[in-house]
């Protein structure tokens, strides 16, 4: 009998047809086995160091510590032996094992130097014919599956050394007898099983391994199953981070972002509520305008006492437009203290518009003399396109004045434009706040859907600070009776006015109708009132224009006066 790569082939050579057919059969096995040879042999070279035997001996305390010895048997020591020992350990792509390595000592070596490089924990020393290598570990035990009532050991007893071993062995002691044991051994990565592993037999109590010759840096790692009360679970379990790990979706994080989002809109609706929506009236709608009848068919426009077109639009939309500005500046004109006259167009030119001081200041309110005087510097005259140069200045006062008359008028508590600057600072600071909390839940955490949650919430709160300015009582009432002006102003007949008088009566309702909606038809009606074909330049005390105007061009000529106003503010 003969035996080829654990093969067993019987002959008997009675004939010579026989023999050369199992000459035949050797001839074809021998490049199989030379390759299992190959494969099958340990990555070392022939003048590498070999230690000719490696025994592991581990003591597993109730508590989960290891105690490890290592006694390396060398028949010719090399200059230098290092082990290096891995601090992790792999669970899956996102989490790994970290593991407390302490009281490392060796006996039978000279210069031993532990140091650290990354994830091991490096030994280099110089061996003599047999080395003990000793150290404690710490999180070699984890608990079982849910509904696994085991602790699960598992460590590498061969582990990155520097040498190839012709043989390994070993044994893991512990005051429990396992119940599952298993041991794998090769170069990391890929594992196949070990020689040898028993457990549970009468002489045998422990765990025991046995592995073939292993290469330099070859492992081998033994897992041992014990009842979880006989041996506590001290793995600690870390994650790798990564955008998967960081907004992780389960139950947990879900229900904490929805938490969060249901509990912040609660509080942003309450504080909208509590500080930021208008006081309520009660009573009638009364409105701050209306037209009175006069005759049969015929009626005026009159207005509530110091209500005025700036200070209606800054009640309103709680806030000083351009807008605002060219109205008051409309209504000066309506009352007698300004004249707008319209300028002839040079070739290819602009329109342009000049301002003349006409009246004193008798009966303005602050905001309306800073105006006054912006537009009309000591009295003089100024021009449209250089109110960029004499308005733009004085603005920021004007619209202070506008904001201190809404106020003494009662119709807000506070400042509309420092009720938003408060809330727009805190809107900010929640913003960097939720950033900084996104950046840190997404670092350390599972919870960055929290996060993102946080600063949505944040982004609310700076998004409702514009409307955080609140009304007081008198305000909504007043903002009320501009609701019904506004629908007066677009459905009153436009054509009741007192016969004679239609220029002068429309004049004072139209810096209403600018701020308020309705203007194109009051200044149709004012082109309807012309009876005759003769040029209007002056038919307007306040408003004149080149000789051969009509009022059909007023019109187009107050449209262009009103954009190019706002166009210059706006463009400060």
């Amino acid at each position: 009998m003969t035996v080829w790569c654990g093969t067993v082939i019987r002959y008997s050579p009675n004939s010579s047809e026989e023999i050369h057919k199992v000459r035949r059969i050797r001839l074809l096995l021998l490049p199989a086995l030379l390759v299992a040879l190959v494969v099958g042999a340990p990555a070392a070279r022939a003048d590498d160091p070999i230690a000719t035997s490696y025994r592991f001996e581990g003591r597993l305390g109730a508590d989960g510590m290891l105690q490890v010895t290592e006694k390396i048997v060398f028949d010719a020591p090399p200059g230098e032996l290092t082990q290096r020992l891995a601090t992790t350990a792999p669970i899956d792509s996102r989490s790994f094992y970290r593991y407390e390595i302490s009281d490392i000592a060796a006996t039978g070596a000279e210069g031993l130097e532990v140091s650290t490089d990354g994830d091991y924990q490096v030994l280099k020393m110089k061996p003599s014919t047999e080395v003990t290598i000793t150290y404690n570990v710490r999180g070699t035990t984890a608990a079982g599956a849910a509904g696994d009532e085991h602790s699960v050991f598992s460590w590498r007893p061969l582990q990155g050394l520097s040498v190839a071993v012709k043989s390994v062995t070993g044994e893991l002691k512990a005051g429990s007898l396992p119940e599952y044991v298993d041991c794998t051994a090769g170069a990391p990565g890929a594992p196949n099983k070990c020689s040898m592993v028993a457990v549970g037999t009468f002489d045998a109590p422990n765990p025991r391994f046995e592995s073939a010759a292993r290469g330099v840096g070859e492992q081998v790692t033994l897992t041992v199953g014990y009842p979880k009360a006989a041996v506590e679970a001290t793995a600690v379990v870390h994650e790798s981070w990564s955008l998967d790990r960081a907004f992780t979706v389960n139950l947990a994080t879900i229900g904490a972002a929805l938490g969060a989002l249901a509990l912040g809109a609660l509080g942003l609706w309450w504080l909208y509520r509590r500080t930021g929506m208008d006081q309520v009236h009660s009573g009638e709608v009364t409105p701050v305008g209306t037209f009175r009848p006069t005759g049969d068919g015929q009626s005026v426009f009159e207005v509530a006492d110091g209500i005025r077109p700036g200070l209606v639009g800054t009640l309103a939309d709680e806030r000083v437009d351009p807008v605002d500005i060219t109205a008051t500046l409309l209504d000066l004109a309506v009352r007698g203290h300004l004249r707008i006259t319209e300028l002839n167009v040079v070739a290819h030119g602009l329109p342009d518009w000049r301002f003349t001081r006409i009246g004193d200041e008798a009966g303005l309110a602050d905001y309306e003399k800073r105006l006054l005087e912006a537009v009309t510097p000591g009295g003089g005259e100024t021009l449209a396109s250089e109110l960029p140069t004499t308005l733009s200045p004085a603005l920021p006062g004007i619209q202070d004045a506008l904001y201190d008359e809404v106020v003494a008028k009662g119709w807000f508590d506070v400042r509309p434009d420092s009720t938003r600057n408060s809330w727009r600072t805190w809107g900010i600071v929640a913003v960097v706040a939720s950033v900084v909390a996104l950046v840190a839940l997404a670092a350390f955490t599972k919870f960055g859907v929290l996060g993102i949650v946080l600063v949505g919430l944040a982004a609310a709160l700076l998004s409702i600070g514009s409307r955080m300015p609140r009304r007081s009582v008198a305000g909504s009432h007043t903002l009320s009776g501009l609701g019904a002006l506004s629908a007066l102003l677009a459905t009153h007949p436009t054509d009741q006015m007192p016969k004679g008088r239609e220029l002068v009566e429309i004049s004072k309702l139209l810096p209403y109708a600018v701020v308020l909606g309705g203007k194109q038809r009051w200044l149709g009606a004012m082109v309807d009132a012309d009876d005759d074909d003769r040029p209007d330049p002056t038919d307007l005390a306040w408003y004149h224009a080149p000789e051969t105007w009509h009022l059909r061009d007023l019109p187009t000529s107050l449209t262009q006066f009103v954009n190019t106003v706002q166009g210059e503010l706006f463009s400060r």
